[in-house]
């Protein structure tokens, strides 16, 4: 008798493996829970009067979820979620002492007129020269920064840049979700562009021969829009040949050509 009640004893009763499944099921609950939760987590950073809040977005292309920030206000707490602001520079040279970049919109671009192109180190494509808008500046103040940091050239000693368009399409970007204010900009022959640290190096392509490269982002249609109102053709709404065919985009040739 003594004997079989301590093997009684030894054996956890009922209640108690009850007990703890329902405690292993709690805790495995509360970890698919908190995955799900996933970039959707608040994270507050205070930075004087707003918040960082990181969370998810759908967007980019092709179309995936990606983590991304918003900014909130610590008062009203509205929060607001926007693309990324770039600068892109499209700069053109000529090896003839005629250029295209002179104010003589008739000109016809020749083989004698170049675009001045990096290539990318991240995807060997080609890519106009450029980089995003710091907060305390415009679009006009991005443009001469990445003049003197680029190429070491000050607006008052070439042409003044001009607005090609806006570029906001949401694919046109894999990394995150930007709009990109275009200019181009016309260098003397003598100048000579140097790339910055994420570029392998400097390309130089006839304006002719804009559709014979491969290109990053929609760079292919921003070039060929400019060559358009160069050549004072209409812009084509197509884009077929870039990573889309119906690229969304804004230019001043467009509008320009609606006037006549």
């Amino acid at each position: 008798m003594e004997l079989r009640r301590k093997r009684a004893t030894s054996v956890p009763s009922v209640q108690v493996l009850l007990r703890i499944s329902l405690a292993i099921n709690c805790i495995l609950l509360l970890i698919i829970f908190y995955l799900n939760l996933g970039t959707d987590v608040i994270v507050n950073k205070n930075t004087d009067n707003l918040n960082v809040i990181e969370t998810s977005w759908h967007g980019g292309h092709p179309a995936e979820d990606r983590s991304g920030s918003c900014w909130c206000g610590n008062h009203d707490g509205y929060c607001m979620c926007t693309p990324n602001l770039a600068i892109d520079l499209i700069i053109t040279s000529s090896s003839s002492s005629s250029s295209s970049g002179k104010n003589n919109k008739s000109k016809v671009p020749t083989v004698d007129d170049y675009i001045w192109l990096v290539r990318r180190k991240d995807t060997n494509q080609l890519a106009t020269m450029g980089g995003f808008v710091d907060v305390n500046e415009t679009v006009e103040d991005a443009v001469k920064r990445e003049l003197m940091e680029e190429m070491a050239l000050t607006l008052h000693t070439i042409v003044p840049p001009k607005l090609v368009g806006l570029y906001s399409d949401p694919r046109r970007d894999n990394r995150r979700r930007t709009a990109s204010a275009v200019f181009a900009v016309h260098l003397p022959h003598i100048q000579h562009p140097h790339a910055g640290d994420d570029a392998k190096e400097v390309v130089q392509i006839p304006i002719l021969s804009i559709e014979d490269h491969d290109y990053f982002a929609d760079h292919r249609t921003i070039l060929l829009d400019y060559r358009a109102t160069l050549i004072g053709d209409i812009i084509k709404d197509s884009t077929e040949g870039d990573f889309a065919a119906d690229i969304q985009r804004s230019t001043c040739g467009q509008f320009q050509n609606s006037l006549h």
